[in-house]
This record gives C-alpha cells, structure tokens and sequence, in this order.
C-alpha cells in the first residue's frame, strides 16, 4: 500500500501477525540465527524484517535456527547439449525454541517448507546467468521467509492461547532464571 504498513517491508502489524498487538510482540521477540552462506543470510535478513522489525527494540525470548537445502534440475537444453534453463527447488527447515536454560522447542517444520524456481542460462553471458540465479534466489528466499514467519506465528500464536486458558504468564528468561 501507498500509505499504509506493508508486512514486506516488516512494518506494522505484519500479515503473520494479522493485526494481533500481543502476537505482534511475541514475533518480535524472536532472534534469528546466524546463516552462513549467502542464501540463508538473504533469508535471515527478511525474517529479522518480518520478525524483530514489527517492533524494533523488543527483548529476545525466542530462538529461530533455520536450515536450507537445494535441489538444482536441468530442464531446458541447446541443440549442442549445453544447459540453457535450470529449475531449483529449496527446502526449509525452522525450530524455534525459548532463550531459557535449558531450551524448550517450541515448533519445528515437521516437513521442510519446498518452493520452486527457474532460470536462464544465457549463452556466453555469465554476468546475465549470475544476474538470473541472484534474481531466483532473492525470490526463492521471500517465499520462504513468509512461509516460516507464518508458521513460526502459527506457534507463538497457539502458545499465548494455552497460555491465556490456563491463566499462566508468558515463560521469560528473566522469570525461567529465577
């Protein structure tokens, strides 16, 4: 929207959060993992925007460890045998648990999130061809992002039901240490 909050760019309320205030602090105490290649960082970089940036600030409760996995498929060929179009599928995978000692996990992806994707291999453009596959990747990593933050709300959101019915306080690591 032109004037309004957009859960992509991590403002707001979020669409994760669907405009719960109590829920919109819950995802923003959650602290991404550190990745280590470029992948996983581009994908770290959007859940902080998705998760910690709804409400800049906010103390860490939570711990969100993330894994990917990919799968490259040849899928288009040149009539002298090179390679000319690859489809790429990535794979997901997400445990949340609390910053308390020891860790309680609180969700996990029973099955890996898979988003699909493509590209073009140029002939004799390898700028075009790294060009295409950074594009594929920034794609590939959104999707994924909104699909862990929506299942990492799911949890939290499920969490602060169980806890409202049985009246009990949300478990902090400052209350977890005493």
């Amino acid at each position: 929207p032109l004037y309004g909050s957009s859960s992509a760019s991590g403002g707001g309320g979020g669409s994760a959060a669907g405009g719960d205030a109590t829920l919109v602090g819950e995802l923003a105490a959650v602290r991404v993992g550190p990745a280590y290649e470029r992948s996983g960082q581009l994908l770290r970089r959007n859940l902080q925007r998705r998760l910690e940036g709804l409400e800049p600030g906010t103390a860490a409760k939570y711990q969100l460890e993330l894994s990917i996995a990919w799968n490259y498929d040849p899928v288009g060929y040149r009539l002298d045998g090179t390679i000319s179009r690859i489809r790429v599928t990535a794979t997901g995978n997400w445990v949340l648990s609390t910053l308390s000692v020891p860790p309680q996990v609180l969700g996990r992806s029973a099955i890996g999130y898979r988003i699909l994707d493509d590209f073009d291999v140029p002939d004799l453009q390898f700028f075009s061809a790294d060009a295409a596959r950074e594009a594929m990747e920034g794609r590939v990593m959104i999707g994924l992002a909104d699909e862990v933050a929506r299942q990492v709300a799911m949890v939290l959101r499920a969490r602060l039901r169980e806890q409202a019915t049985a009246g009990a306080p949300a478990t902090t690591t400052a209350t977890a240490a005493k």
